[in-house]
């Protein structure tokens, strides 16, 4: 198995167990939009930040503009859950 199906398969398992049963829905809806295998891997490595915060720092970021990294940030971007 090679680095990018690693980075895909470990977001596909943090987005589809989540402690939050509404940021795991968000995440989800996320990730069917996004063809993680036509990212590169720095744009793997920016969602995977992204989805290894803990759901009320998502939710922060989200829903109350709090502030996070600009390569999490590039993850959520990615992800289309922020502009």
């Amino acid at each position: 198995m090679d680095e990018k199906e690693l980075k895909v398969r470990r977001i596909r398992y943090l987005i589809f167990h989540r402690a939050s049963s509404e940021m795991e829905e968000i995440l989800q809806k996320a990730l069917v939009r996004v063809d993680l295998y036509s990212l590169n891997l720095e744009d793997l490595d920016a969602v995977l930040e992204a989805v290894s915060l803990y759901d009320r720092d998502l939710e922060e970021i989200l829903f109350r503009g709090g502030s996070a990294s600009e390569k999490v940030m590039r993850g959520l971007r990615i992800l289309g859950l922020v502009e």
